[in-house]
């Protein structure tokens, strides 16, 4: 069975000082083994609270824990037919526009380096988008269309995990490639602001994008405390609104501090799967939301790319 996690901070918590050298990672190359299943696992370049302005080395320090993953035995792949059982397959993604704040040039670099999805905003505003969870009412910004332009024609997923309601409607109205949310829930289900309202949950579906269903218990569930049941719970709800070939998994694993009791870490999986065939899921779609969705995003978004040159106007192909 192909099982894609959409989104971890492994990279971020890696590098950070003043984590305790004590604790265990959730992501490990042991936790992501011992089957034959083939897992491929997304790992966030994270800009940081301050959106790299207190710390702009950081994401070289990110990219450095990445060759140190790599010394341990993960395997980099930039496309998932590369991916191989019995290896700890790592796909890179970009979590804070403020990487590509250079000029539009960069979503080549970071595309070179093998990012395959980036989120053009976390918690905190910046020159191309604004975050949902300061109720900001404002989307995307010139530059960052201009941004999410040039992404959609290398086939660089537009994530909008932590992009405000507008901003949702942006990328949507961009056209081209659908945007994915990699680490989400139902708004219905839990009333926090990082979470997608069934309209937005129906309009990425039909657009032909993904939603990676986040373990963080409190997009979860209003009392901040989640079971195997709650996440199942909001698989059903997004499958009841036509995501039963669009949605995965997107754990948050390493950047939150609870999880739901059974699902603690990436090696604790299959005890959502199990849950998940209890509740009633039939294995073909056991096997859909545990990564065969992200894999089908991924030909999809691929497909509609288009290498350049671009148009220096609106950083969209020339053919625009």
């Amino acid at each position: 069975m192909l099982i894609c996690d959409t989104h971890a901070d492994t990279l971020w918590a890696m590098q950070d000082p003043s984590r305790d050298a004590a604790l265990p990672f959730h992501i490990t190359r042991e936790r992501l083994l011992g089957t034959d299943d083939v897992r491929v696992q997304a790992l966030a370049l994270f800009t940081g609270n301050s959106g790299l302005a207190d710390e702009p080395d950081l994401i070289f320090r990110e990219l450095q824990m990445l060759e140190v993953l790599k010394g341990e035995g993960f395997r980099q792949i930039a496309r998932l037919e590369d991916a191989l059982p019995g290896e700890a397959n790592i796909l890179l993604t970009v979590e804070g526009g403020e990487v590509f704040h250079g000029g539009i040039h960069t979503v080549e670099h970071y595309a070179s380096l093998g990012v395959r999805a980036a989120a053009l905003v976390w918690n905190n505003v910046n020159e191309l988008a604004y975050p949902a969870v300061k109720g900001s009412s404002p989307g995307l910004t010139p530059q960052g269309k201009k941004v999410a332009g040039r992404m959609h024609a290398l086939g660089m997923a537009v994530d909008v995990s932590h992009m405000s309601a507008q901003g949702v409607e942006d990328v949507l109205s961009l056209g081209g490639p659908p945007p994915m949310a990699s680490h989400s829930c139902a708004h219905a289900l839990c009333p926090h602001p990082r979470n997608l309202t069934d309209e937005q949950l129906r309009a990425v579906f039909s657009a032909g994008g993904y939603v990676g269903i986040a373990f963080y218990p409190p997009f979860l569930d209003p009392s901040g405390k989640a079971t195997l049941d709650t996440v199942v719970d909001h698989m059903v709800h997004l499958c009841e609104l036509g995501g039963q070939g669009h949605v995965g998994l997107g754990s948050d694993f390493d950047g939150i501090e609870i999880w739901p009791e059974g699902l603690a870490h990436a090696g604790e999986l299959p005890n959502l799967f199990a849950q998940m065939r209890k509740r009633g899921f039939d294995e073909p779609l056991v096997r859909a939301i545990a990564g065969e969705n992200f894999a089908a995003y991924l030909t999809r978004i691929t497909a509609a790319a288009t290498q350049g040159p671009f148009c220096q106007a609106c950083s969209f192909p020339v053919s625009c």
